[in-house]
């Protein structure tokens, strides 16, 4: 299919992008690698009255290390991450979970700010970003920049808590505490698909657990029923059949497959913080 026509602007930094949004409202969309939209507008699920090009902005794939952690431009992709090309500042999980997503060709073009936009808590970004405890930054030319929790970022499906004349500028990503351990696990019928299943646990020092879980339902999940069923124990079929157990008990889901598909994937995620190395 082919879209439906529209005017193309491409934006020279992202003051120009933002007065565009203001000027269109909810008629204008923002595109940096087109990996979410375009197959929208070939399908005509989005018809935008204007596309603002925003790939070129040099500010929004800037990457700033600091004490705390660092902020990503938005406009940085999949494939930087992947090749080490920006600093991971944690600890190996963002390299490995870029390097899950999609196929090659989708990691040289799609973008941070892209997925999370996009707002499919499906995907990798929302899921990792809220189990991290990141911060998405937000703009429009009206009111300046705001942040937002990454874990309230995603509203509903395909609904975030951007306004229509805000666009992502930059994720904040917090450095892990020290002794903190992460797991991820992804279900899904083969590589490069979007999940079935999604969990990523990040557990302290002390063995109390920060899960998430995506695709479970139409934003991303805190599955607290597991936060402290760690400390003071190791890792063995019991613990793990209470893990599968318990998020199967706090899932708003009928079918026995789904939750306990959603139970497993949270106890591998678990399982491989539980056996990896100690930051």
């Amino acid at each position: 299919m082919k879209p439906a026509p529209f005017a193309y602007h491409r934006a020279a930094s992202i003051d120009e992008a933002l007065a565009l949004l203001a000027e269109h409202g909810d008629e204008a969309k923002l595109m940096s690698g087109g990996q979410s939209l375009v197959p929208l507008l070939n399908m005509r699920l989005a018809q935008p009255a204007l596309v603002v090009d925003i790939s070129r902005v040099e500010e929004l794939a800037a990457v700033a290390e600091h004490t705390d952690g660092c902020r990503y431009g938005a406009a940085v992709v999949h494939a930087r991450f992947e090749d080490g090309l920006v600093p991971d500042v944690a600890d190996g999980l963002l390299r490995t979970v870029a390097g899950g997503i999609g196929y090659r060709a989708i990691r040289n073009r799609g973008t941070l700010g892209g997925s999370l936009a996009h707002a499919d808590s499906s995907a990798e970004w929302p899921v990792v970003m809220a189990a991290l405890g990141a911060q998405v930054v937000v703009a429009s030319a009206a009111r300046g920049q705001r942040t937002v929790a990454a874990g309230e970022f995603v509203e509903g499906f395909f609904t975030s808590a951007l306004d229509d004349d805000e666009a992502v500028v930059a994720v904040e990503v917090p450095r892990p505490a020290p002794g903190a351990r992460w797991g991820l696990a992804k279900t899904a019928r083969k590589p490069g698909e979007f999940a079935e299943s999604l969990a990523v646990a990040i557990v302290a020092a002390d063995g109390t657990a920060e899960v998430w879980l995506g695709a479970a339902g139409s934003v991303p999940l805190r599955v607290d029923a597991v936060r402290d069923a760690l400390p003071g124990r190791t890792w063995g079929e019991d613990v793990a059949a209470e893990v599968v157990a318990a998020v199967g008990a706090t899932l708003d889901d009928s079918d026995p497959y789904h939750r306990q598909l959603h139970g497993i994937t949270v106890a591998r995620a678990l399982e491989r913080a539980m056996r990896q190395e100690a930051a």
